[in-house]
């Protein structure tokens, strides 16, 4: 269940700020696996997309940084807080629930003291406390327990994101206040196009694809290297099945997760449809209100697919790393995610307990995350990177689709993250590809062959479908990162990360080298050339 521990004692509100998505055959294995299979002959690639905006220097990386970026259309309303106190000591001999009540007791008072004192006649359902704050009626109605030893305030309504963050500011001027900031929203980076079910040319082609054939000829991968895709969830698809191991939901909001018990966060990690109705769009007193009106994307599985769909089935497409396994870890539902879950999410998945959450029995050694929100990185987000990775966890994330420097768009601005650009069939960065200091590399996104499903609200036959957008350029370096640790287990996240940028390939053509049509960060991944390096790694 999604209640806290402490939540029969304390009656609070949270601000959420919510993120999006951005965004048969091959395989084989290592000496220990399956028999290789012979990688398909490569199909012609898609026309190009458009050519990206000019920068204004030849030194590309800076240039870029310092173009403008856009904010997000769906970026509109915060729902709740992500809240930690300052650590205080517990009397020797108290039992744990000592620390608990305490927690909320000490909360109470902070609440109150931000709010101006506890609200003498609760409106609505429960309240804590109200005040009139940033020119808005601000109420705390719950507080939810999260990893890491945040907590989650929840609001009686929403507020902009502006309004927010000068909340946020007032809770962490508070003397026991680690940090406060808004749980924002992250969406999807994807830009669906029409079905196309033959072509994997992201995989073969000589100046523009990752040079996998030669990758596959090392190893295809391990069962004993878990990627979590921290997405949608999924929808059960025969290209999948084989290597999806059991996930969890951890979408908090009943509304948003869409499911049909009514309820949030449990241990289904299936894909129910994110689909938002016209109606709920507009409509004033719907959870959706301001939310992009569409059709079910079925984004987690796509995402999946690229990463590790199965080889030598005899039927569609094969994965990245088609021998290693899927943790599906559901942290978007209708109109995006809120931050909270995303980072109860990867600790989640990197083994880490989360509060009220069964232990994960198969911990990733991967995590990534085809999603992004328009903010700096915020405490509580940074905070579970550094965790995740300090348990040798690398994490690898789309750096967004705004076609502008990544600096603004989270977590690809995180540190510690390896941020993913996206290319075209001519190997030039796509027009819509974030780009700047913080991309480490980039891979095909436009017009690339995964897994999918044809329903448009709920799901309905399984089938094969061709998207575009840095979601689908990340999991296939998420795909690389796990064939290079079947090749050599002992690698870390910074090891990883340097391989991957030390054996990249910068632009093989004049017409993709120019600063404004370049690859981002080092240029577009190369899979042999990594995973060879992996090998020759002291350890391996």
């Amino acid at each position: 269940m999604y209640i806290n521990s402490y939540r029969a004692l304390l009656l609070s509100t949270l601000f959420p700020i919510v993120v999006t998505a951005c965004g048969g055959g091959g395989g084989g294995s290592d000496g220990n696996g399956p028999a290789k299979k012979t990688a398909p002959s490569p199909v012609p690639p898609p026309s190009a997309s458009v050519t990206p905006p000019p920068s204004i220097a030849s030194n590309c990386p800076q240039a870029q940084d310092a173009q403008s970026a856009s904010s997000s259309t769906q970026q509109s309303v915060v729902n709740g807080l992500i809240v930690k106190l300052r650590a205080e000591s517990i009397p020797v001999g108290n039992a744990r629930s000592f620390a608990a009540v305490s927690t909320v007791g000490r909360m109470r008072s902070v609440i109150a003291r931000v709010l101006g004192g506890v609200s003498p006649s609760p409106v609505g359902a429960r309240m804590l406390a109200a005040a009139s704050m940033a020119g808005a009626r601000v109420a705390i109605t719950d507080v939810t327990a999260l990893s890491g030893g945040t907590s989650r305030l929840e609001l009686a309504s929403a507020l902009s994101g502006d309004d927010a963050s000068r909340i946020a500011k007032a809770f962490a001027a508070d003397r026991d206040v680690e940090f406060a900031e808004p749980d924002q929203r992250a969406f999807a980076q994807s830009t669906p196009t029409d079905p196309l079910l033959a072509q994997q040319w992201n995989y073969f082609d000589s100046q523009a694809g990752i040079e996998l054939p030669a990758a596959w000829d090392i190893t295809q991968g391990s069962s004993g290297v878990v990627t979590a895709v921290v997405d949608s969830g999924y929808v059960p698809h025969p290209d999948l099945i084989a290597n999806v191991v059991p996930g969890y939901n951890f979408v908090s909001n009943a509304a948003r997760s869409n499911t049909n018990n009514g309820l949030g966060r449990g241990p289904d990690a299936t894909d129910p449809g994110d689909w938002v109705t016209t109606d709920e769009s507009v409509e004033n007193n719907s959870p959706f209100n301001g939310c992009d009106a569409h059709d079910s994307g079925w984004h987690g599985t796509r995402v999946a697919g690229l990463l590790g769909a199965s080889a030598n089935n005899g039927i569609g497409i094969a994965g990245v790393s088609p021998y290693g396994k899927i943790l599906p870890v559901r942290v978007l539902g209708k109109c995006g995610g809120s931050q909270s879950d995303i980072i109860d999410g990867m600790r989640w998945a990197a083994g880490i307990s989360v509060p009220n959450v069964p232990n994960n029995s198969t911990p990733a050694r991967i995590i990534n995350l085809s999603l992004a929100g328009p903010a700096a990185c915020g405490f509580a987000m940074q905070a579970a990177v550094d965790d995740v990775t300090s348990r040798g966890v690398t994490v690898v994330v789309a750096a967004g689709n705004k076609g502008l420097s990544s600096a603004p768009e989270w977590p690809a601005n995180c540190r510690g993250v390896i941020a993913v650009g996206s290319t075209d069939s001519t190997g030039r960065r796509a027009w819509d590809s974030n780009f700047g200091t913080n991309v480490a590399v980039s891979a095909p996104g436009q017009g690339v062959l995964s897994t999918a499903n044809d329903g448009k609200t709920i799901a309905q036959r399984y089938t094969y479908l061709t998207d575009s957008g840095t979601s689908f350029a990340a999991p296939q370096v998420a795909g690389v990162a796990s064939l290079m640790l079947a090749r050599n287990p002992l690698l870390t996240p910074a090891a990883i990360r340097q391989i991957l940028i030390a054996t990249a390939r910068p632009a093989q053509s004049s017409f993709a080298s120019a600063c404004n049509v370049r690859p981002a960060g080092a240029g577009i991944v190369d899979a042999s050339a990594a995973v060879k390096a992996a090998g020759a790694v002291s350890g391996s």
